[in-house]
Formats: structure tokens, C-alpha cells, sequence
């Protein structure tokens, strides 16, 4: 007897249900290994940018991540010897100017007031006030904004280049950029990467291009599969259900941002604060302005092993049950913001 459309709704309710509580266990089990391991969240994000979403693809990414795993553990292992004060991955951001204007992008850029390059020298000394206080940094990141938008790009990137205390280092962008020769060639010098999100062509009509320069000047690059975005909801928005268990189950604290020399766990909690959409809670970041390397150590532990934050309350986090909407949705159209622009 053929089932109507009511009875498969009630049967797909049904299993949605009966298998929850084993998503919800999976998931908290990968986010806690993953950020109690920073080694392992470097790994990551290397064997799963730009691969295609299909069960062949995941299954050897499955593989060269387990292959890893033990060499990454290993680390973790020896930074947990020697007490070396580790961060997984840090981004920071060097603009608010983009080239496009997304609905739901993850730094809040179309939703903040004002859009500006962060001065030259200002970035400069926070990089170095960060990495005095750390022994390592797995993945350190510079984005936006676009990145390639900063007119002093080449200087930022000599500034992290030749540290010693950066495993991987890497510029986001769009795609839609094509970088000046004096960037590429501080980006080949330090032997940084650039991780390319994968959008529409409509979007990225420079980025074959950006891949071909960037394999004649012998820079590494990732071409990114974004299938769809988290909707975080609407941004200083208080959301209803528990702040500490969408914390909980959060990935966003395996990526710190590093913001007016703050180091927080998440973008939503650096935009909120700097926006000042929420009250400042101090515990919710570490100000180095007021730290040094002999109180970080104590300040990242605590950071670390907070149980929910002030920002988790105005956001629905990322999550396997935040809600998913299609990548690089435009507020208005790309061709009318930037009509007679040079992109190039």
C-alpha cells in the first residue's frame, strides 16, 4: 500500500529522532578531541580544504587524516612534555573592506559600521605582541574583509614571515583579487599558502586567473568546496535555548581571532565586542595589552576551559544543528557594487 505524503513525514520525523542522541554524541566527542588537540585541528583543516562533496572523496579524506593523526597526536604529546604554550589556528583580520557583500558571512562584515584597512603599524605590533607570548601557532592566518584589499599586504606578511613560531601560514580571499607582484613575492618568500573560497564564476570572475599566477609564482594554494554556510542569526540578536550547550557543541573556538590585540575564541565574540553589542565581559579574551608570557600561559588555560561565553547567547553557533543556508548570497548585486571597478 503506497504511503502518503503525511506517513513519510511522520517516518522521517521518526528516524530524525531515534538517531539524534547518536549525532549529538558523535559530534561532541570530535569537538572535544579536536580541541584538546591542536595539532589535530592543523591537520584538519589541511586534508579537508577543497575536496569535493562526495562519499569517494570523504573516504580518502578519511584516510590521509587517520595516516596523520598518530604523527599529530605525537606533537600534542611533546608540546604536554616540554609545557609549551600552544595555539590550533589564529586568525587575524587585516580589513573590513571586502569586494563582496554577503549575506551571513561569518566576520559580520556587511553588518558593522565603517569599513577600513587596520593600519600597518598597528597590525605589525599586535603580530609581534602575540607571537612574544606563544611557543607555537599550528595555522595562523591573515583574512578580512579580502586580505588582498590591504595596501601594505607585502610588509604584514614579511612581519610574520621567519618567526619560527608559525607551522602554517596562510592568506584568505575570495578569489576575486589578483594580488600585486611585490605580494606574491613575500608570499613565495615566506612560503605561505592561500586558501581560495570556491564561489559562483558570476562572483569570481578573476579566479582561474589568481590560480594560474599563483602556480607560475610557486605559491601554494587551496581552492575551497564551501556547500553551504551556518546562519548564525541576526548579529547582537539574543537566540532562545541554552547558550552553554550550543557552546558546547560550537567548532568555532578551534579558530581564535585575534582582534585590537584580543584574542578571542570565536569572530561572533570578537565583532560583538568590538561593535559593542554586548556587555564587555573581560574573562570572555585575553587582553594582551595586559599580559605578558609569564601570565598568558594561566590566562589561554582558563580562555580554554570556559564552559560557555557571553557571545554564545547571541549566536547559534556552528553547530550540526545550526541552520544552513547557500554560501556567498549577495545583499545586493555584485555587478552593481562594483560596476566599473578595477579588479585586477
Amino acid at each position: 500500500m503506497r504511503r502518503n505524503g503525511r506517513e513519510r513525514k511522520l517516518e522521517a520525523s521518526f528516524f530524525k529522532k531515534a538517531i539524534d542522541p547518536f549525532q549529538y554524541l558523535f559530534w561532541k566527542w570530535q569537538i572535544s578531541i579536536l580541541r584538546g588537540c591542536p595539532p589535530l585541528v592543523s591537520l584538519m583543516a589541511k586534508v579537508t580544504m577543497g575536496i569535493p562533496y562526495s562519499s569517494k572523496a570523504w573516504a580518502g579524506t578519511f584516510f590521509r587524516f587517520a595516516v596523520q593523526a598518530p604523527r599529530a597526536i605525537h606533537l600534542h604529546c611533546q608540546d604536554q612534555y616540554e609545557r609549551r604554550v600552544v595555539l590550533s589556528r589564529v586568525v587575524i583580520p587585516i580589513t573590513t573592506r571586502c569586494t563582496l557583500n554577503c549575506d551571513k558571512c561569518v566576520a559580520r562584515i556587511p553588518d558593522i559600521a565603517g569599513h577600513a584597512d587596520i593600519p600597518l603599524h598597528e597590525l605589525v605590533s599586535n603580530i609581534r605582541v602575540l607571537l612574544s607570548c606563544v611557543d607555537l601557532i599550528y595555522v595562523f592566518s591573515l583574512s578580512g574583509g579580502e586580505p588582498f584589499l590591504h595596501p601594505d599586504l607585502d610588509k604584514i606578511i614579511w612581519a610574520c614571515a621567519n618567526s619560527g613560531k608559525i607551522n602554517e601560514f596562510s592568506v584568505q580571499t575570495n578569489g576575486t583579487i589578483i594580488p600585486e607582484a611585490n605580494v606574491l613575492v613575500a608570499l613565495r618568500e615566506a612560503k605561505a599558502s592561500v586558501r581560495i573560497s570556491k564561489y559562483t564564476p558570476t562572483l569570481q570572475p578573476n579566479v582561474e586567473k589568481l590560480k594560474d599566477i599563483l602556480e607560475e609564482s610557486g605559491i601554494r594554494y587551496m581552492y575551497g568546496n564551501d556547500e553551504s554556510w551556518c546562519d548564525k542569526a541576526g548579529l547582537g540578536q539574543l537566540q532562545a535555548g541554552s547558550a552553554q550547550r550550543r557552546f558546547g557543541l560550537c567548532a568555532e573556538p578551534m579558530c581564535m581571532v585575534y582582534m585590537d590585540k584580543k584574542l578571542h575564541l570565536c569572530a561572533e565574540s570578537a565583532v560583538l565586542a568590538k561593535e559593542q553589542l554586548i556587555t564587555d565581559h573581560t574573562d570572555d579574551y585575553i587582553d594582551l595589552r595586559n599580559s605578558d608570557p609569564d601570565t598568558f600561559a594561566e590566562q589561554l588555560h582558563g580562555l580554554l576551559h570556559k564552559r560557555v561565553i557571553s557571545a554564545c547567547s547571541y549566536c547559534l553557533g556552528n553547530t550540526y544543528k545550526t541552520p544552513k543556508v547557500p554560501p556567498a548570497v549577495q545583499r545586493q548585486s555584485y555587478a552593481a557594487k562594483f560596476q566599473g571597478s578595477d579588479m585586477s
